[in-house]
């Protein structure tokens, strides 16, 4: 079922005609009035310092099956919030897949179960162009109860939540958010991960330990079939790799000279893949910690070695000319091409962005590409870019305000969406099915519960990701597979278990997500832009030969110009951060 949050502003994918395609949301509509004083609730919250109420939590299913050891959200009967229908205002942006919020199944089933009715603003347009839009609303202090599935930065969290617009939701915890309480004791790095500078929380987070996700941006994939056919392996070396693409071109599997022994596209960066064969790079905006000290991997010598492996691999045909401008739908082109495969290899997060997943058909052309494993480059460097943080905890799906009369109301509605089954029906909608004993989930063990697909095409049945759900490992991992109609998140599970996560960089290599305060965001914010064009534009050059990493002069200017930029002061900014992380 729906699976991957791989970033936020990604909207979830949905399976159409047997084939996977990333859903977008729709231009157009307008802003609404949002102002408190419809709740109608009695009670008082429970600020800082009072004694915390006595909510409790409905009782367990009985029907649900776990594995031994779950970890996770567990299935309960909801209690009404409140005895009478409360409204609050929220603000949410539009979507094609979620459709209408007021008419949205999931919407008429949580009230159902809450008595929280919600009054939506709905705002349209790209994820810019609503927080254009949302920003205006607090700067004229038009500002609704609570804002969900709105793409707040940390540092945008901590800003106004300094200024008082947005709700300390801390103090709410202990009292009115059990199921907030136990998934945080279940990720114990949670509430490090969620709370600003000041030590405050902002907003509800979404927990969504999406093992794949991890390693995502430096996954490849090559044709088995075509490694097979030239008598070579999989390769695990970068040699071995050159290898077999020469092999791939000389052999024109493709035919007629149609051959693309290795793909990419613009909008999945290829860097993360072939540079971590010669140090630790993470990707954009390639930050780093070496022994407590936050540094760049795109000046270093080893950075340069990458740069003449993917220049060489270039300048012998073995990648496609468009790699930086080709989009998704011209890599799908290349990659449903009708007869013999055209591409041998691609650099994507999984099978559905370079061609069409047929989950019925045993022989379909995705399962004969097989992830490529991390290669090990000439000095023995061999690293996953694993992701310890980005995936698993994500700040601002929903923010109370200041006009919210009763959060303490809001904070115990979102608690609610952490039950499993509010998680199954939040995210995928009302078509799933309790495990039964014995059937089995993702990772071998006892499934929790079902969907009929992988992906579901409906609309108006799910909030689309856009709300808190408590989504762990154990979780993901326990739906139901039917060993007669396997879907594609088995083996995406499996070849990352097997072929990424072994060569993952030790977790203190990775830079967290830190906040920053107010100067120092907008100081960031530009040097970061400047050096992001800079570094691709740059990476895109030496790769096509426009530029030649085997110059010392060409290199030199290049380390030249990103010190200009300001390299250092950039550090100097992102130190800060991180060790107010740590502090």
């Amino acid at each position: 079922m729906p699976n991957d949050h791989v970033r936020p502003g990604v909207s979830r994918r949905s399976l159409i005609a047997g084939a996977l395609g990333l859903t977008a949301a729709t231009a157009g509509g307008g802003l609404l009035s949002a102002c408190s004083g419809k709740s109608s609730a009695t009670g008082a919250a429970a600020g800082a310092g009072e004694a915390a109420p006595s909510v409790t939590l409905g009782p367990k299913l009985a029907t649900v099956q776990y594995p031994d050891g779950y970890v996770g959200p567990v299935a309960r009967a909801l209690k009404p919030i409140t005895t009478e229908k409360t409204t609050y205002k929220i603000v949410v942006k539009q979507d094609v897949t979620i459709g209408d919020w007021k008419t949205n199944a999931f919407t008429k089933w949580l009230e159902s179960k809450t008595n929280i009715h919600i009054e939506w603003s709905q705002i349209g347009g790209t994820d810019d162009d609503v927080m254009t839009k949302v920003n205006a609303m607090i700067a004229a202090g038009d500002i609704p109860d609570a804002f969900l599935g709105i793409a707040f930065t940390r540092s945008q969290l901590f800003l106004y939540g300094a200024q008082g617009l947005f709700t300390d939701i801390n103090q709410y915890i202990d009292g009115y958010a059990l199921n907030l309480q136990q998934a945080m004791k279940d990720y114990p790095d949670t509430r490090k991960l969620i709370q600003a500078p000041d030590k405050k929380i902002y907003s509800f987070p979404g927990i969504n330990d999406c093992y794949h996700c991890r390693a995502s941006d430096g996954r490849a994939w090559l044709n088995t079939e075509w490694i097979k056919q030239v008598g070579l392996a999989m390769p695990q070396t970068t040699d071995e790799f050159h290898e077999v693409l020469r092999a791939f071109k000389k052999a024109d599997l493709a035919g007629n000279g149609k051959t693309i022994p290795f793909a990419g596209y613009k909008d999945s960066a290829i860097d993360p893949f072939f540079m971590n064969p010669f140090l630790y790079n993470p990707g954009e905006p390639w930050l780093v910690v070496r022994d407590g000290k936050v540094d760049v991997a795109f000046d270093k010598d080893e950075w340069r070695e990458g740069l003449k492996f993917v220049n060489s691999l270039y300048k012998d045909g073995l990648i496609n000319r468009d790699v930086f401008t080709a989009d998704e739908d011209q890599l799908k082109r290349y990659g449903n091409a009708s007869g013999k495969p055209l591409i041998g290899g691609a650099r994507t997060n999984y099978w559905g962005s370079f061609l069409d997943i047929d989950q019925k058909d045993p022989d379909a052309r995705w399962r004969q590409y097989e992830a490529c494993p991390p290669l090990k480059g000439p000095n023995g460097v061999q690293y996953a870019a694993w992701d310890y943080t980005g995936v698993g905890v994500e700040v601002a799906h929903l923010v109370i305000t200041k006009k919210c009369a009763k959060p303490e109301q809001l904070v115990q509605w979102a608690d609610a969406q952490y039950e499993l089954e509010a998680i199954l029906r939040g995210y995928g909608g009302p078509a799933f099915a309790w495990a039964k004993k014995g059937e089995l989930g993702i990772n071998g063990k006892q499934a929790v519960y079902g969907f009929d697909a992988t992906w579901n095409s409906q609309k108006n049945i799910n909030w689309s990701q856009d709300n808190p759900m408590y989504r762990s490992q154990d979780f993901r991992l326990g739906e139901r597979v039917n060993p007669k109609d396997m879907t594609f998140e088995k083996p995406l599970y499996e070849q990352t278990r097997d072929k990424y996560f072994p060569h993952k960089q030790p977790q203190e290599m990775q830079f967290p997500p830190v906040t920053l305060d107010q100067d120092q965001a907008a100081q960031e914010a530009e040097l970061r832009t400047n050096l992001k064009g800079e570094v691709n534009q740059s990476f895109a050059k030496f790769l096509t030969g426009q530029l030649d990493p085997n110059d010392d002069g060409a290199w030199n200017d290049y380390k030249g110009r990103v010190e200009k930029i300001g390299v250092k002061p950039y550090l100097e900014l992102q130190q800060a951060a991180y060790e107010t992380y740590n502090g």
